[in-house]
Parts: structure tokens; C-alpha cells; sequence
């Protein structure tokens, strides 16, 4: 039998948990280690919530790992307060993000991307503002009131995840039938692919002194090797941070050559 038939057989058999037929939200044991991994794909519904936080109480009483402490994303949408709820947790439990290269995270699912305090969305990120459940008819004044109020809760939770303006601005601005796919470069300028700016202080000092290793050492090795280590959590395997812990910084041979001709350090300037 083909060796990928039967790793995929195997994802299907260690299975952990499954709270009911029809969830989007699994449980699931990573290779042959202790550790565990969340999925949440499909549609996002009220019962998300709870089966979530069953998912993360499950992992403590078994004393499980959530592999690259990441939570693992494929779902086009659904319900927007339900997404925010999720997001907070992840946000509250400095939990990771993740969206594999062929997977999708759009609308309401977005803000469960952003709760990350690591954000690797590799996949077609897409949002718009709130779509209004099927068949609810509300008079004028009802309309205005609920759209004034969908703003304020989105603006709120912006604020709170950190969100840049302009990917707040696209939320809000983009029609509710239609879906603004953000680009690989809006990606990184928006912040949607990042990490929370106190959490990554917070872990190059940690991470510096578990190794042990000088602070300004370790940043210079995790953004000399930051590409390269990159690909290794675009495959799932573990964290840009986890990855720099075992190389070497790598030698800028261009900053070498302009320090030599101008007799200067000419790195980029610290803020």
C-alpha cells in the first residue's frame, strides 16, 4: 500500500476526540509522540465554543502538548461571536495560530486567526464585515441599531488582538457577499501573519536564557536563519523560535563589506 494512503489512514484511526458527528472541532494525537493538535474547520457554530474548551481541558487532564502550541485552522466562516470567543481564549492562553499552505480561513474564522499570539496563516486568508443570518427580517431603525453595535464589538476586539488599522479597515469595508483576499505581502504588513510585538520580547528573553545564550545572540541567529526556519513551521514541524534555538547566526557578508569601506557598524538601528 502507498506510504501516504497509509499515513493518512493512520491520522483517521488516532482520532482522540470527536464530541459529536457533525463538529468542527477534533482532537487529534500528532505522529508518534505525546504530542496533540486542535483542528477547527468547517463551519463555526455555537457548539465550537464548548467543544473547544473541552478539547483544552482534555489536553490538561492527560497531560498532553499541543504540538508548536498551535491551533490549526480550515473554515470559511460562520458565526462571528462565536470566532471572537475563541480568538480571546487563544489570546488568553498565549496560544499559536496556524493555516496549512492549502487551507482556508476566512471571515469569522479570521478572528480566531488573530487571537494567535504567533500567526502562521500560510493559507488564502479572506474577510468582509458580518453577514446578517438568512431570513431575519428587522425594520429600518433595528438594522441601523444592530449595524452601529456589529462595529463597535469589531473595532473592540481589533483593539484587543492588536489589529492594525488598515486590516480592521478591511474587515469593515468589504461588502458582506463578497471576500477580500489578502495577499502574501498584506499578510506581513497588516500584521496577520506575526506575532504579538510584547509576547516576542517576552520569548527572546526566555528562550535566551533556557538556552542559555545572550539575548541580542539569539535575535541575531533567529533573523539570520528566519527564512530558512520559516519553512520548517510552513510544514508543520515546529516554531521559527524552536528552530533558531538549534542553528548558528549566519554571517552577513554585505554588512561585512560596507563596515570594512566605511569603518562603522552599519547593522540596523535598534528602537
Amino acid at each position: 500500500m502507498n506510504l501516504r494512503i497509509i499515513r493518512q489512514l493512520i491520522v483517521v484511526a488516532l482520532v482522540a476526540v470527536s464530541f459529536n458527528s457533525s463538529a468542527t472541532v477534533t482532537l487529534e494525537k500528532y505522529k508518534d509522540t505525546s504530542e496533540v493538535t486542535i483542528r477547527i474547520h468547517h463551519q463555526i457554530i455555537e457548539e465550537d465554543l464548548v467543544e473547544f474548551k473541552n478539547a483544552l481541558e482534555s489536553i490538561e487532564k492527560e497531560k498532553k502538548v499541543l504540538h508548536m502550541n498551535a491551533v490549526q485552522l480550515n473554515s470559511m466562516g460562520g458565526n462571528g461571536s462565536i470566532g471572537r470567543k475563541i480568538g480571546t481564549i487563544i489570546r488568553e492562553r498565549k496560544l499559536y495560530t496556524y493555516v496549512a499552505p492549502k487551507s482556508i480561513c476566512e471571515s469569522a474564522c479570521v478572528y480566531i486567526l488573530m487571537g494567535g499570539v504567533v500567526r502562521y496563516p500560510f493559507g488564502e486568508i479572506g474577510v468582509h464585515r458580518t453577514t446578517y443570518g438568512k431570513g431575519v427580517e428587522v425594520d429600518d431603525k433595528l438594522t441601523e441599531t444592530f449595524v452601529r453595535l456589529d462595529i463597535k464589538i469589531v473595532k473592540e476586539y481589533s483593539a484587543a488582538m492588536g489589529y492594525t488599522q488598515a486590516l480592521t479597515e478591511a474587515i469593515l469595508n468589504t461588502e458582506s457577499w463578497k471576500i477580500r483576499t489578502i495577499n502574501d505581502v498584506e499578510k506581513r504588513e497588516w500584521q496577520v501573519f506575526g506575532t504579538d510585538r510584547a509576547y516576542e520580547e517576552r520569548l527572546f528573553t526566555s528562550i535566551a536564557k533556557a538556552l542559555p545564550m545572550d539575548r541580542d545572540h539569539y535575535i541575531r541567529v533567529f533573523s539570520s536563519n528566519y527564512e530558512d526556519c520559516l519553512s520548517e513551521a510552513r510544514r508543520f514541524e515546529r516554531t521559527a523560535y524552536d528552530c533558531a534555538k538549534t542553528k548558528r547566526e549566519k554571517r552577513n557578508y554585505w554588512n561585512e563589506i560596507k563596515t570594512w569601506i566605511f569603518g562603522e557598524n552599519t547593522d540596523a538601528m535598534k528602537y
